[in-house]
């Protein structure tokens, strides 16, 4: 079971009543310390008076006198009820946002305790030796080690770093539609999340934003858990070319001259064109420039380090997809239950990495099959709890847009049961389901599968 990979005990009996306010007001409430009172996190409850805070038999409670009716538990309990989490999830938020449990915190202190006692100067003989202040077994580092703080100095960091943000620029996904839905673009510190239909364009909208990233100088980490790498490239080449991708796949279909014209246009885009920044990665691929790589989190965050340093910049990381992403996590052990705990951690991850390498991270991700508009039955536009394994996909997400079927166009065919031709455009929306600074909002786009590309709808 994923509870078994973290001993739930020992985090209930590490937060003591300090670490047990942050959670608190990590949570988004506030805790009078002295009194140890604060308010709810669960029901918003906003006086201080609405939940009690005591410690019994060493492991810290909370209880809501108000608005739960008495409901209460440990700090476990407390971020399952706030969030509408699992246990698991709870312990993970718990070590992300809060960083507790801390790596053998206890140990640590016993050493401390015994370098501070070794310090201590031997006394003159027969007077009393000098016994060294005893470590609170709750207790972190004291004031006189922490360095001080200062609200004006926070401030005055926080306004130059808010001003660097005047010369960076987002990142253009080559559709201007697209960008101002975005406000911009793709930020910087950013995950997005794009969701789709099974063969619905995802991909080939991904890779629109990949070349008009890397056209601009922005360098791309493109992981691919769908399709092989000679393939991604040959979309890329193939929608500069304005030819169907299907015959750059099916070379001894070419004549003689066309070998060398694809040739020719796929050298150039790889050696001077948006090609000599986009590095496409396969996992287990056979690529010449594999490392061994499974292209697990742990890899991607390395690897978007190293790609920043050689370029020079943080590059647009895109993850084809994240559910796929997930089966390769350690979390996931074969199993429903434990497939739904790593696509969220798989989730926060990504977070993680925008967040640490100021990178803009866009995840690709499924669509439960009950999302999926049916033949001869009714229109439906998706919603956040459509995505697959939904829960903290969105939670993580600063904003999630959905590449959708126009209506009109899905009712002219599929919603007839109307054959539709292989090669012709389609009408095709993008929609905001959420944007944490942008908002919601829809742009129509023009889809060519044959191509494997994306254009503005006009008019």
């Amino acid at each position: 079971m994923i509870a078994d990979r973290f001993n739930a005990e020992r985090i209930r009996r590490t937060v003591g009543p300090e670490e047990f306010a942050r959670v608190f007001e990590a949570l988004g409430a506030s805790v009078d310390r002295a009194a140890r009172r604060a308010s709810c996190p669960v029901h918003k409850g906003t006086g201080r008076e609405a939940v009690h805070i005591e410690e019994r038999d060493g492991v810290m409670h909370y209880k809501c006198v108000t608005g739960c009716g008495g409901a209460g538990g440990d700090v476990l309990a407390l971020i399952q009820r706030s969030l509408g989490v699992t246990l698991p999830l709870a312990a993970a938020w718990l070590k992300d946002t809060c960083g507790i449990p801390g790596e053998r915190r206890r140990k640590d202190r016993r050493a401390a305790a015994a370098a501070a006692a070794a310090a201590v100067p031997l006394a003159a003989e027969g007077a009393a030796a000098a016994v060294p202040a005893a470590v609170p077994e709750g207790a972190g580092p004291g004031p006189a080690a922490l360095p001080p703080r200062s609200g004006t100095a926070e401030w005055d960091g926080a306004l130059s770093d808010w001003r660097s943000g005047f010369e960076r620029k987002p990142v253009p996904t080559g559709l201007k539609g697209v960008d101002e839905l975005l406000g911009g673009g793709l930020r910087e510190r950013r995950l997005y999340v794009l969701a789709g239909l099974a063969g619905g364009g995802k991909s080939a909208l991904a890779l629109r934003f990949a070349h008009a990233a890397a056209a601009t100088g922005v360098p791309v980490v493109y992981v691919s858990y769908e399709m092989e790498a000679v393939e991604a490239r040959a979309r890329l080449v193939a929608a500069a070319m304005r030819t169907p991708f299907g015959q750059l796949l099916s070379p001894d279909a070419l004549l003689l001259v066309e070998r060398e014209q694809v040739g020719h246009a796929w050298r150039k885009y790889g050696e001077s064109g948006p090609g000599m920044r986009i590095l496409v990665t396969v996992p287990g691929g056979m690529d010449a420039t594999a490392e061994g790589r499974t292209a697990t989190m742990a890899w991607l965050k390395a690897e978007t380090a190293r790609v920043a340093r050689d370029f020079g910049r943080p590059p647009l990381v895109i993850v084809d997809d994240l559910q796929a992403a997930a089966a390769y996590s350690e979390e996931f052990e074969g199993d429903p239950s434990s497939f739904f705990f790593a696509v969220g951690l798989t989730s926060l991850s990504l977070r993680v990495i925008a967040r640490t390498a100021g990178s803009p991270v866009l995840a690709i991700s499924s669509v439960r099959r009950s999302a999926v508009p049916r033949p001869g039955g009714e229109f439906r536009w998706p919603e956040l709890g459509d995505l697959e394994e939904s829960g903290r996909i969105e939670s993580n997400a600063d904003a999630v847009l959905a590449l959708w079927p126009e209506r009109s166009d899905w009712e002219a065919f599929e919603a007839r049961g109307e054959p539709r031709d292989s090669t012709a455009r389609r009408s095709m929306i993008v929609r905001a389901l959420k944007g944490r600074q942008t908002g919601t909002g829809t742009v129509s786009l023009l889809w060519y599968p044959v191509l494997g590309t994306f254009e503005e709808a006009r008019g």
